[in-house]
């Protein structure tokens, strides 16, 4: 049996493993996202959950996409060189350089907003733009040399995902704020504490039987008093908003950013779950086709 033959099995058997672990992951997406109802940002339990809603920068900051400089909220780019194929061999492409976005942007579905941190996630963008040029990194923006051909050296390759787009999440989905409850107890208990520290004020203030000492009965007075004097403090303070993240799971949970609506999501992993079983089922079939060939 000659190289031809063995370069053939490991190509059919690396088709076969591959396109049937794609088509049964990205049946499994679909079944996720489909079966996942839709959180509310004000609402959202903690963990893993799914929101949707408008994607807006943060405030004070801009991102621009590397290569065409368009203002958006997430990107992702690669720039590939031409390599010859020499005699009988075609042309080739190998990436040089790339990069994707890792700044926070934010999700507003309408009862609040979140902010999603892209970083580790499997990103479905809205649009993408592929060009040529004849430079390590472009300096014409895309289509600019159509009228003068140009070399093709060079592939630029850049997807974004632009503001007020509407980007659906899978992820983990934690609130950062204030503990009222626990905040409000240790307020409390620090307040009795420097009133125990001046005992002639804490004396003056609630001993009612002019004993000179705070019996049981006394002491609770000081309690619910301290309880009284920081309730006011607290309805007096400037309310400070919850901070809702959504990030990256734990356990190898999938994280999904997507500016698809839900429905149209669900059917693109449907059908790239049949193009790779279909891929899975043609390599069989080559596969047992080449031993049947070559055993008779």
């Amino acid at each position: 049996m000659g190289e031809d033959f063995w370069f053939w099995v490991l190509t059919l058997g690396v088709a076969g493993i591959g396109g049937g672990a794609l088509a049964l992951r990205s049946m499994r997406i679909a079944r996720l996202i489909e079966d996942t109802p839709t959180s509310r940002v004000r609402s959202a339990a903690q963990g893993y959950v799914e929101l949707s809603g408008r994607g807006l920068p943060l405030d004070g900051t801009h991102n621009l996409a590397p290569l065409t400089q368009r203002p958006c909220v997430w990107w992702n780019y690669r720039i590939a060189k031409k390599q010859e194929g020499g005699k009988g061999r075609s042309d080739s492409w190998q990436t040089v350089a790339s990069g994707r976005s890792a700044q926070p942007f934010l999700l507003d579905d309408g009862t609040g907003r979140c902010i999603v941190q892209p970083e580790g996630a499997e990103v479905v963008s809205s649009e993408s733009t592929t060009w040529y040029g004849d430079t390590p990194w472009p300096t014409a923006a895309p289509g600019a040399g159509l009228l003068r051909p140009r070399s093709r050296d060079y592939r630029y390759f850049e997807e974004r995902i632009y503001a007020q787009e509407r980007v659906y999440t899978l992820g983990d989905f934690r609130s950062h704020g204030p503990q009222a409850g626990v905040d409000l107890q240790a307020a409390v208990n620090a307040l009795l504490a420097d009133w125990k520290d001046d005992q002639a004020r804490l004396i003056e203030h609630f001993d009612a039987d002019g004993d000179g000492r705070i019996n049981l009965e006394e002491w609770e007075h000081a309690r619910a008093e301290a309880r009284r004097t920081v309730a006011e403090q607290a309805r007096d303070r400037p309310a400070v908003d919850t901070l809702h993240v959504l990030s990256k799971p734990d356990a190898g949970r999938l994280f999904l950013i997507a500016a698809l609506p839900e429905g149209d999501l669900a059917k693109k992993y449907r059908r790239r779950a049949m193009i790779a079983f279909a891929a899975f089922v043609t390599a069989v079939y080559a596969f047992g086709w080449l031993l049947q060939g070559a055993f008779g």
